[in-house]
């Protein structure tokens, strides 16, 4: 990878220079936080300000029962939705309930008797349902009352008052059955020995079983338009429109059907699934969140983990009688946007839940950028570099989404499989079920070695960098060049409006940069495509502010040469431009200031210059003899195109996943 001395022959007192130029770029954007930050503590001190924090303070309990008011009434609202819509459907009720009758007639007998320890939540009052599930199980009551219940039954009661999850994991740790089955609600079966035919399903590999759970037929505030119609055969998780993973219920508002064979399900709801008890303990049992349809699909993904197999019982159906709140909740019955279910994926990824029958599911990357927002994404290189990559991902058949540094912590960011980070100002946090890789493509004097340590592997598209940075970390670290995406690259007629001697494509943050610099005391009149500049050149020389990235192949191809440079830390440390392979697929010449390693990738394609006198001269040399200049590039382009275009890294990347074991158990968490 090379060695770690980058000073290509600069003094210490240069490279200390060089370092504090690069350092109060990287702190720019820092300032300008503190400042608002101060500007908002100063404002806060102002009379009138001090008056509205007063006011705002005194009604704020005022306001939050406002809040409460409005959320009442949404739930209202929403309850009121669900009924009205199930108002529609209430003509339909009899011909569904014929459709429930002819189901229970093709039941078969029920199988023999079970072990079974049922783990009941709040059931109170009326036991009837205990006649109805075709054996006699041993009974733990949590939160609930013994009252009621059937003489001689074994009947246990625990944790009375405790949360639902802890409860109910009090509850399985003291039963003593080979199989539990939680009961959240009274159940009422489509017949006879709904939770024997469960528990003679649970044998070898299946370590868990869901029954049909069935809408019943409610009363009219209650009312839904799926009553009498199949609320779930279990859960399936998968990734919605906005690639966000969620659990919907399987066949909602289906006719119920016992015939069926068997299924395999991702999960289910905790609601009479029956779990074969040391399968139950090994996965380590109900734990985490007191949502309780998290809790079971976190139970059911350690289950699969384990190879397990949890599968829907046709010929077992239950009337589930809690109540629907919304709409949603009859095909999505965990909240997506809840902070259980953000949590859960949080911890595991996507594809730790793997698919029924031990499949997985394509694995998914996501790609952040440093770009604060999606506005600014069309102004940002670290943004077209990534869909670079992405581009070339997605032609090797893998599914990307490239997004924005806000967006890092949205439930899409969290439920994909691999997230790359294109690293800048900001750190990106870990996701633990996701494999996280940070590519460092710029501002290597902020990176911290904390990000290294976090991460699956580290990519570097500096070579000494790369070696000084493995000699630090625990993390893997690679080379990882920048590229160019060939099939936007590449050269074009020119075009009159871009067609200048000299081109300078580059923005400045409030500084002049070197290469203008340098161009202006060559004598030369660059014309300068970038933000930035009014204050800092002649405007005449600025042809635009901003120059579409679709754009960009046009003007480098029409220019007679495009000049070059590297912030301060990246040149030193040998972080090629991006805009060199750009240039260079274009068949454009291109001249650049001098960087370690820059002859090592591009021979003599790439003129380099150390002062402005050079510069000049190698630009007028160029335009003496464009054919020359052209045929030089030419160079470039071939050596671009043989080993430097994104699709070159694509591979790349997939082949060191491989050789760095990261591409097997993708969701496991592995730091």
């Amino acid at each position: 990878m090379g060695g770690t001395d980058v000073t290509g022959g600069t003094s210490e007192a240069d490279d200390r220079g060089r370092d504090v130029t690069a350092r109060a770029e990287a702190d720019h954007w820092r300032e300008l936080a503190v400042e608002r930050e101060a500007a908002m503590r100063a404002l806060s001190h102002r009379p009138l300000v001090r008056v509205a924090v007063g006011v705002d303070r005194r009604f704020l309990p005022t306001a939050r029962r406002l809040r409460a008011g409005k959320d009442r009434a949404r739930l209202a609202y929403r309850r009121i939705e669900v009924a009205a819509a199930g108002l529609r459907f209430r003509p339909a009720r009899r011909r569904r309930a014929a459709g429930l009758a002819r189901q229970a007639a093709r039941l078969d007998p029920a199988p023999g008797h079970a072990s079974v320890s049922v783990i009941a939540f709040a059931v109170g009052g009326d036991a009837s349902w205990q006649r109805n599930v075709g054996l006699r199980p041993e009974l733990v009551l949590v939160g609930g009352s013994p009252a009621h219940l059937e003489p001689g039954d074994h009947v246990r009661v625990l944790a009375e008052g405790c949360s639902s999850t802890a409860a109910l994991a009090l509850g399985a740790a003291a039963a003593t059955s080979d199989l539990l089955c939680f009961v959240l609600a009274p159940p009422e079966g489509l017949g006879p020995g709904w939770l024997a035919r469960l528990a003679e399903s649970v044998t070898g590999d299946v370590v868990a079983a869901t029954p049909t759970l069935v809408h019943p037929a409610r009363r009219w505030w209650h009312t839904t338009e799926h009553d009498q119609l199949v609320r779930s055969e279990g859960l399936d998780v998968a990734l919605d429109a906005t690639g966000a993973l969620v659990a919907t219920a399987r066949a909602a508002g289906a006719a119920v059907d016992v015939r069926r064979p068997h299924q395999d399900v991702s999960a289910a709801p905790l609601h009479c699934l029956v779990v074969d008890r040391a399968a139950y303990l090994t996965a380590g049992g109900l734990t985490g969140t007191d949502d309780l349809g998290v809790a079971a699909v976190d139970l059911c993904a350690r289950l699969l983990q384990r190879d397990g197999r949890v599968v829907h019982v046709p010929e077992s159906v239950v009337f589930d009688h809690r109540s629907v709140g919304a709409r949603s909740e009859l095909h999505q019955p965990i909240d997506p946007q809840g902070s259980a279910w953000h949590d859960f994926v949080d911890q595991y990824g996507r594809t730790a839940l793997g698919e029924p029958g031990g499949r997985r599911p394509r694995p998914r990357w996501v790609i952040t950028t440093a770009v604060p927002s999606a506005r600014l994404a069309p102004r940002w290189g670290d943004w077209h570099l990534a869909e670079g990559l992405a581009g070339a991902l997605r032609r090797l058949g893998h599914d990307v989404v490239v997004q924005t540094l806000d967006q890092a912590d949205s439930l899409p960011s969290r439920s994909s499989d691999l997230h790359l980070v294109l690293h800048g100002l900001a750190p990106v946090r870990r996701t633990p079920g996701q494999r996280h890789l940070v590519w460092v493509v710029s501002h290597p004097e902020s990176f911290d070695l904390s990000e290294s340590d976090a991460a699956d592997l580290v990519l570097v598209a500096s070579a000494p960098f790369a070696a000084d940075l493995a000699a630090r970390s625990s993390t893997p670290v690679e080379v990882f060049l920048q590229a160019t995406d060939s099939q936007r690259f590449r050269p074009c007629p020119p075009v009159l409006e871009h067609q200048h001697p000299v081109t300078i494509v580059a923005k400045t943050r409030n500084v002049l940069r070197p290469v203008v610099e340098d161009a202006l005391a060559a004598g030369l009149r660059p014309a300068i495509y970038g933000s930035g500049w009014s204050d800092l050149v002649d405007s005449s020389l600025v042809v635009s502010d901003h120059v579409a990235n679709e754009v960009l192949p046009a003007v480098y191809s029409s220019a007679g040469v495009v000049l070059n440079d590297h912030w301060d830390t990246m040149g030193a440390w040998g972080f090629v431009s991006n805009r060199i392979f750009d240039v260079l697929a274009c068949g454009a010449p291109i001249i650049s200031d001098e960087v370690p390693g820059i002859h090592d990738l591009f021979g003599a394609a790439v003129p380099t210059y150390r002062t402005s006198a050079e510069l000049g001269a190698l630009v007028r040399a160029a335009l003496d003899d464009p054919e020359a200049a052209r045929a030089l590039a030419a160079l470039g382009r071939a050596v671009v195109l043989a080993h430097h275009t994104f699709d070159h890294r694509a591979r790349q990347l997939l082949d060191l996943l491989e050789q760095h074991g990261l591409s097997h158990g993708i969701g496991e968490t592995s730091k």
